[in-house]
């Protein structure tokens, strides 16, 4: 079968879900990871012989499964990662965040843990980075680590993942913390994209809307214990009421806007 051939197949069935080009970067998703093939593919007219290979996973991408968890992988800042649905897609957002802690911390030998790691992808690449740096994640899913651990393993890189309830234990010092933590209220369920709320797994999504910054208070405030340098990724409409809280503790801080130029980047450092 014609690559051209299946690629308009894809395109035909999957704008039913999605806008013309998310669908083709799904086709060329799968293309790749089946054939490590380019879209140079295509515009050649070669052929597969794994049509019917493309044609099931093209079933699983009609029900809405995100594209990373039909093929298990997800790239992460150069690394090809093992994903399921028991941890969130890592996002481009999350990229920059590690792009903006490598860049402040350039051969860092300290010690540094991401909480709720989820598939380990933020503390894989700062080991990747930092092969002298002690690395850790932590969670509190056991399932999250399982994948964080295979890709540790796979991608033969030294990080510690360990299961952890940040708001009811206490937590090591750490010279740095990173955290993408939950922060959607339940509230704002009926805005999220279907497939989302479908695959993706809701303890790592959703927060109780009585105090959706819980988990960005509690981190902050072991941080200052330990005067730790803390990093987050949040919600841009959470902007006024954090920037209000860290000023009234006295906290300085700094937000670095998004691809999207969105204020979703946040730095907390302690004198």
């Amino acid at each position: 079968m014609q690559l051209g051939v299946l690629k308009a197949l894809f395109t035909d069935k999957l704008t039913k879900l999605y806008r013309l080009s998310e669908a083709e970067n799904i086709f060329y998703m799968v293309l790749y990871y089946l054939e490590k093939k380019s879209k140079t593919a295509v515009l050649l007219g070669q052929e597969t012989m794994l049509g019917d290979t493309y044609v099931t996973l093209l079933q699983s991408l009609m029900d809405g499964k995100p594209v990373q968890y039909v093929l298990n992988e997800a790239p992460f800042y150069g690394l090809d990662l093992f994903v399921d649905e028991t941890v969130l897609i890592p996002r481009p957002e999350t990229e920059q965040l590690v792009h903006w802690i490598l860049e402040d911390h350039p051969n860092f030998q300290g010690s540094v843990v991401d909480i709720g790691t989820g598939s380990g992808c933020i503390p894989l690449v700062l080991k990747k980075h930092w092969p002298y740096a002690q690395v850790s994640g932590c969670d509190i899913s056991t399932e999250a680590l399982k994948v964080a651990q295979r890709n540790s393993k796979e991608q033969n890189l030294d990080v510690i993942f360990f299961q952890k309830n940040i708001l009811t234990e206490e937590l090591e010092p750490y010279d740095i913390i990173v955290s993408n933590p939950p922060y959607i209220a339940h509230s704002e369920k009926d805005d999220m994209h279907e497939n989302v709320l479908e695959y993706e797994p809701h303890i790592a999504l959703f927060v109780d809307d009585t105090d959706p910054l819980l988990f960005y208070k509690t981190i902050i405030l072991l941080a200052h214990q330990q005067k730790s340098t803390c990093y987050f990724e949040t919600s841009e409409y959470y902007r006024p009421e954090l920037d209000n809280w860290l000023k009234e503790h006295n906290f300085s801080f700094v937000w670095q806007p998004d691809f999207q130029d969105k204020d979703r980047l946040l730095k907390v450092t302690f004198d």
